[in-house]
């Protein structure tokens, strides 16, 4: 490779003519630093009040179904047919289960028969009583063939009810074959096949009522004297929020933890299924009175419940305490917090201790 070098004379001339050029360009002096620390951050503000609340504890419990039926038969037989599926919805008289009904069937047109001759039977002992009577007016007979055509149509009149019965009660047990939904609901159980025999009182299937749903959840017994009948509760299962009321509670207790189980009544929970998990915020004391802040002002940082407070322009961190709860309004406690003092409550997200703050109009 060759290498190629300019005249020294060259090299002046450019020199003369490029350095004004190069100078010029140079900065005439170094650029200010640029200013350390987080923009002041947009928020809004709202004042510490004093104010009355309850305290709460959120409990875990479980979703139940109020009302779930074992069907059952009240005749026995062989199934015939079957007209639901687990899982599925069945609506209140529908048919579930067929069962086969031929012999009852043929009994009834035994019966059925006997029935219409002794009312033959009856219709002619009644001719016969009336001629009897007018032979006995006319004293051309005795009494006791009168008393035994009398009491013939008695015995007769009887037969005919007896047979009437037992006709009627064949064919309530042929529509008793046909077993239908007590109510509307899911299907949780299917406990038969088609084929099999089932007894009287054998059961087919487990019914769930999917619309009147009860929340079980096992409390200590202090948490008893503040759930009077009716006391609203919210509770929270599925990512959706429920008004709960409680019902009632039932007086046996867990003797390994000492807890009692509450039922809670929820308005309105379409969509919720037995099983899934429920967290209810139940009264844990009286009433007290206490700082009471918007519930955006707190918040929830590395386990701890903290707010903001905006002082001389900046955020202060606080840690605080939560005592309870009164609509959208939490009652705290916390170092140094006092009335009317300004607390963040839109923005506290994005911010931290320190920081500059500005106000939204």
């Amino acid at each position: 490779m060759r290498l190629y070098f300019l005249p020294p004379l060259t090299s002046l001339l450019l020199l003369f003519f490029l350095g004004p050029a190069v100078l010029s360009a140079a900065p005439d002096k170094a650029p200010e630093a640029k200013k350390s620390g987080p923009p002041a951050m947009l928020v809004e503000v709202n004042e510490i009040t004093r104010g009355t609340a309850e305290p709460m504890v959120d409990l875990v419990g479980t979703i139940r179904y109020a009302r779930v039926s074992r069907v059952a038969t009240e005749v026995s037989g062989i199934v015939e047919k079957i007209n639901f599926r687990e899982g599925a919805r069945v609506k209140v008289g529908q048919p579930l289960v067929q069962l086969r009904s031929d012999l009852r069937e043929a009994r009834v047109t035994g019966t059925r028969a006997e029935y219409q001759q002794a009312q033959i039977e009856l219709e002619r002992a009644r001719k016969d009583l009336n001629r009897v009577k007018a032979l006995f007016s006319d004293k051309l007979i005795s009494e006791s063939l009168y008393d035994e055509n009398h009491y013939r149509v008695l015995a007769q009149e009887k037969r005919v009810a007896a047979l009437k019965a037992t006709l009627d009660l064949q064919l309530l047990e042929i529509k008793k074959t046909r077993i239908h939904a007590p109510f509307s609901g899911l299907v949780q159980e299917k406990l038969t096949e088609q084929g099999e025999w089932i007894a009287d009182g054998g059961q087919i299937a487990v019914i769930a009522d999917d619309q009147q749903i009860e929340v079980e959840i096992d409390v200590p017994r202090r948490l008893l004297n503040f759930l009077p009948p009716g006391r609203q509760i919210s509770v929270r299962s599925g990512g959706q929020t429920y008004v709960g009321h409680f019902v009632h509670f039932i007086p046996q207790g867990d003797v390994a933890t000492r807890t009692f189980t509450v039922k809670l009544a929820l308005d309105k929970a379409e969509g919720l299924i037995e099983g899934m998990e429920a967290l209810a915020s139940l009264p844990d004391g009286p009433k007290l009175n206490s700082l009471m802040v918007p519930r955006d002002a707190v918040l929830k940082l590395s386990g701890k419940q903290i707010i903001f407070l905006a002082v001389e322009e900046k955020a202060k961190m606080v840690q605080v305490q939560i005592h309870g709860y009164q609509g959208m309004q939490v009652a705290i406690e916390g170092p140094e917090l006092t009335e009317a003092q300004q607390v963040i409550v839109k923005g506290n997200e994005r911010i931290r201790d320190g920081q500059a703050i500005r106000f939204s109009h």
